[in-house]
């Protein structure tokens, strides 16, 4: 009995090992493998190649995992187009590398207009010229009744881009002599001269101080004036005071508007007459910019002789006059400025109809 329980023993013993190096001797799992990338479209997914031995079992164990890897690399058909006729597609059409609608440029203001050198546009021009830049200019002037016409050059210099060196002289003028007794016209050299300084103190306003001289006999004026102008866009402006005070210093206050009244004041100071003390004139104009080259001005003014004292005998006619011009200014070239006016200057008489011309020379 002892023997017999021994080999059972022993029996069982042995059996628990023979299980033990079974499971011991069993490999472990494969890890898993990664899904294959989809074939690109229009190729075939590449088949398995088939392993050498193949058997009954192989062959089934190749099909099944042929069948594993192609259902992860089915193939999925595009979606159809939006327009399935093709009409709103233009191959032909320019592509842009930016997206106006995602683009950071597509939602900025545009960039404010910079003005820069000498405009063409008269409604854009500056009060005072460029640094560096000269202008000539000439102004024939004449009254119809009775006639008297006068020309007037003037030079302006740009030192700086706020300040500007004026020169003006009146070349002639054709008109009856007042110190003679017969009555005929005649043309007389101009005898008025004289220099002014302008600075700009802001973009829409500046300030003119002038000297006027009257060669023979002498006399001589103090001008101020606080030219003033403002912009709106591209096609309107408005401005004036340009010529505001000519104040008399010795004898009488010279103009380079009209050579008679010079003269009639010069043959004056021989009576022993008194004179105006000066002028006040408040004047206004406005422009419209029609095309970049041509532009049209009116003016409109008031003129206080005497400073509209009322003293009858220091007023060479009337003490307070208004004059009112209109006219054009073509500019052909950036360099060239071609203008003519009519008007009165005097809206009391009408013989006081006075046409102007200009024409301005830059470089």
């Amino acid at each position: 009995m002892t023997a017999r329980r021994l080999i059972s023993a022993l029996c069982i013993g042995l059996s628990g090992l023979a299980a033990s190096a079974t499971v011991l001797a069993q490999p472990s799992p494969a890890p898993a493998k990664k899904a294959p990338r989809a074939a690109p479209k229009g190729k075939k997914a590449p088949l398995a190649p088939a392993k050498d031995g193949g058997s009954g079992s192989g062959s089934a164990a190749a099909g099944s995992a042929g069948s594993a890897e192609g259902s992860a690399v089915q193939m999925t058909e595009d979606p159809p187009p939006s327009d399935m006729s093709g009409m709103a597609e233009n191959p032909d059409a320019p592509r842009s590398a930016i997206d106006p609608e995602t683009s950071v440029l597509g939602t900025q203001a545009p960039a404010p207009r910079v003005i820069t050198g000498f405009p063409i546009e008269e409604v854009l021009r500056p009060i005072t010229l460029p640094q560096n830049m000269s202008e000539v200019s000439l102004a024939p002037h004449a009254v119809v009744s009775p006639y008297a016409g006068s020309m007037a050059l003037r030079a302006r210099y740009g030192i700086t881009r706020k300040v500007q060196l004026g020169l003006t002289y009146v070349i002639g003028a054709i008109f009856d002599d007042p110190s003679t007794v017969e009555s005929r016209q005649g043309f007389h050299p101009g005898k008025a001269i004289g220099l002014d300084l302008t600075v700009m103190l802001q973009d829409w306003i500046g300030v003119q101080v002038g000297v006027p001289i009257y060669i023979s006999p002498l006399a001589v004026s103090v001008t101020i004036g606080a030219p003033i102008k403002f912009t709106f866009g591209d096609k309107f402006a408005i401005g004036g005071l340009d010529d505001f005070l000519n104040i008399r210093i010795d004898r009488f206050a010279p103009t380079f508007y009209q050579e008679l009244q010079n003269a009639t004041n010069a043959n004056d100071t021989m009576t022993n007459t008194i004179k105006s003390q000066g002028e006040l004139r408040v004047s206004l104009f406005g422009i419209y910019q029609y095309e970049p080259d041509l532009a049209f001005i009116g003016r409109i003014g008031i003129q206080m002789e005497d400073f509209a004292t009322g003293k009858t005998d220091g007023c060479t006619g009337e003490c307070l006059t208004t004059c009112i011009s209109a006219g054009v200014r073509y500019s052909p070239r950036k360099y060239l400025d071609l203008g003519f006016s009519i008007g009165f200057d005097d809206l009391a008489h009408g013989g006081s109809f006075a046409p102007a011309g200009f024409l301005a020379f830059r470089i």
